[in-house]
Parts: C-alpha cells; structure tokens; sequence
C-alpha cells in the first residue's frame, strides 16, 4: 500500500547539552520538520512522542503545549532503541485506517553514557555490565563462525567515523584510523571503546501524511513508507508450563526479530533486498552492524565484513550503510534514534545530504534493534 509519505523530517544535533531542556530540543526538530513540510502546527491531527531514558511523565504533551494545545490525541511510546521505528508503524497504521491524514511523529531523549548510569565502577571497567558482555558475545560467535577479525572490527568504526566527520549533527564529526580503533581502551574482547555508540541528548520528527494531504498542501518531495514494521522475538516463555504453543514454537526455525522483521517488511513494500540503495542499522557497536546487515537479506551470513574490506558500504559503494555515521558517531538518544535514521534515509532520497550524498538512491532502508528482543525496519521508496 503506497498510500503514506513522509512530508517534512527535522533534527536537533545530537550530542551534550546539559544546559537544555529537554522540550527545547524536541520542539527544535518538530518545527524543523514542519518548515520542511511548509506544513503548520495546526494541520496535524494526531501526534506520537517517543522517550525511553527520560523519567518525565507528560513529556509528550509538555512539549506540544509550547507549541499550542489544539486537542489532539498525544501519545508517549517507549520500545526501547526501536521506539522510532514502531512509532512510524504506528504512524502509517493511524493513517491506512482512515482514522487521520496527518500524523507528527517525534522522539527526545537525554542520555549520560551507556557506561556511566550502570553497575559499580569496577564491573564497568572490567566490561562486566550486561550490556557489553552481550555485544561481546555477538562479535565473538561472529568472528568464530566465518573468521572475522578485531581489524574488521575496527573497519566499522573507520568507516563510520568517516561518515560521521561530514555529518552537522553528528556528536562525533572526527575521521579515525584501524590503529586508533584497536589502541582505544578494551571494553569486552573484541570490542574497544571506539568500537561502541555513545548515548546522548538529540531529538528527530517527522510529518507522515496520506498521499491524498502531500497533493493538498503541494508538498514537493514526498517519500513514500513502502513498508513500517515492528516485530518482537518468538520463542517460548521460560515461566509457562508446557505446551503445544510451546512445543510448536521451539520445533520452529529459529529466526532472529530483525530477520522476522525485514521479512515482513518486504512482503510489505513488494521489494527484495536487491532493490535497496542505501541503507541506516543500528549500530551500538561494530558487531552488530556487521550482523544487521546480514539479518536484513542485503548479503549472505559471514560476507557482511569481507563486502566492508571490498568497500561495497562505502558511501561511494554500492551499497552505502550509516551515510550518517550511524549511532557510532552521533551517539544515540534511544527515543529519537530511530527517526534521526529516518531523516538521514530522507536527505539521502531527495539528494539533500550534502557531503555525505550517496548516488541517487531510490529504495532506502532502516533498522532499529532495542533491548528485549524488538526490532523495527521501515522501507522507503521515491
């Protein structure tokens, strides 16, 4: 169904800002997207507002009443890391449902660091927190199944960084080296610190309307949402008794939630991974844009690093990954991440990307992955 387009998308830079509120920044980026859509304030009719680390309630309404109050249905949504991904879901199933036609989708967080909030210094500083073991744990099954190096590794970060240093709201806007990656300070074998994201503040929206309201307010480039999906793992619960549920879902293929994901998203959009021309994954560390790209279909298991050494992701490749730099160089607001992906894949697609442009991509992609198991994938498409 090619019914939803994208109208309008607005950043605020990703990176510190202690001095700001966090509504500030939100409302930065909403009002960038409305001037991108030459929409107004009140032309929307149903807004979503996506936090995960900020312990605000009414966050989501706190900020649209600096705006103005005009008796929309507001919601908060929190998917973890995937939250801007299931909310532009939600987004175009508002809208197929006939329920609305324009739909403002924003997301804001505040971050310390992703090592900082947890655990005692000294689990940190051994990498024993759950989160870098796990990541850990991914590179080194990656590595011992296809022969994957710290080095490709490292190529992750290199790459990233050289995307991110041409990125205005990018955290990080520095070029690194193989060397620089591999001497940063070990986290949990095989990752270094280079090779991790560094959650931070930021905040994205997007106007998401029918194609019926882009003709209606001569909206000039609309991108349309091919495919939004938001998938959660399968597997039976550890707490249930037995049962043919249970039973029935062990004896399954096992499929990762990305792979159940994309799977869906491509039925969806009535497209193969072949006809992708760029593409944003998350990207917490190295690892998993490695193994991301794999799980999307976009190549075979184990040839993800041997295409990266081939230049194939490249923004001059043939198939550019994380133009933006990824959440490696802008650091990751959980709640705006994913539409912040969204916006890189617009700029991409309209050829408003500047010095990171790649060539005149027509099918975009993006991948969202949050803790417990939820992916969310969105197909875009000129």
């Amino acid at each position: 169904m090619d019914d939803v387009v994208i109208a309008g998308v607005g950043m605020h830079k990703f990176g510190r800002f202690p001095e700001k509120d966090p509504a500030d920044i939100a409302i930065e980026a909403i009002l960038k997207a409305l001037k991108d859509s030459d929409m107004t304030y009140q032309d929307i009719q149903f807004a979503l507002c996506g936090r995960v680390v900020l312990k605000r309630p009414g966050l989501g309404i706190e900020i649209l009443a600096k705006v103005g109050m005009t008796g929309i249905p507001i919601y908060e949504i929190n998917a973890m890391c995937a939250t801007g991904g299931a909310m532009l879901k939600l987004a175009r199933d508002a809208i197929t449902s006939g329920s609305c036609e324009v739909v403002l989708v924003y997301g804001v967080d505040k971050h310390k660091g992703m090592f900082e909030d947890l655990g005692e210094p000294w689990q940190n500083r051994l990498g024993m927190k759950a989160s870098p073991i796990s990541f850990a744990t991914v590179a080194q099954k990656y590595m011992s199944d296809y022969g994957a190096t710290e080095e490709d590794f490292a190529r992750v970060a290199v790459k990233a960084h050289k995307n991110g240093a041409k990125n205005p709201y990018a955290l990080f806007q520095n070029e690194l080296t193989i060397e620089q990656v591999l001497k940063s300070p070990m986290v949990a074998y095989p990752l270094h610190l280079y090779n991790f994201c560094t959650p931070d503040d930021g905040a994205a929206a997007v106007i998401v309307c029918s194609k019926k309201a882009a003709k209606k307010f001569n909206i000039s480039q609309p991108i349309t949402i091919a495919a939004a999906v938001m998938q959660t793992a399968q597997y039976p619960s550890s707490v249930i008794e037995p049962s043919s549920t249970a039973s029935t879902c062990t004896k399954s293929k096992a499929y990762s939630v990305t792979e159940l994901a994309a799977r869906k998203a491509y039925e969806m959009a009535g497209l193969g991974p072949e006809d992708v021309n760029v593409v944003e994954v998350q990207d917490t560390e190295s690892a998993h844009e490695l193994v991301h790209i794999e799980q999307l279909g976009l190549c075979k298991p184990g040839e993800a690093y041997k295409l990266l050494r081939q230049g194939v992701f490249d923004i001059t490749g043939r198939l550019p990954v994380n133009p933006s730099g990824g959440i490696q160089c802008k650091g990751e607001p959980p709640g705006a991440s994913g539409l912040g992906q969204v916006c890189e894949i617009v700029w991409q697609m309209r050829g408003q990307a500047g010095a990171r442009q790649t060539n005149n991509p027509k099918v975009g992609m993006c991948q969202v992955f949050g803790w417990n198991h939820i992916a969310a994938v969105s197909i875009l498409k000129k």
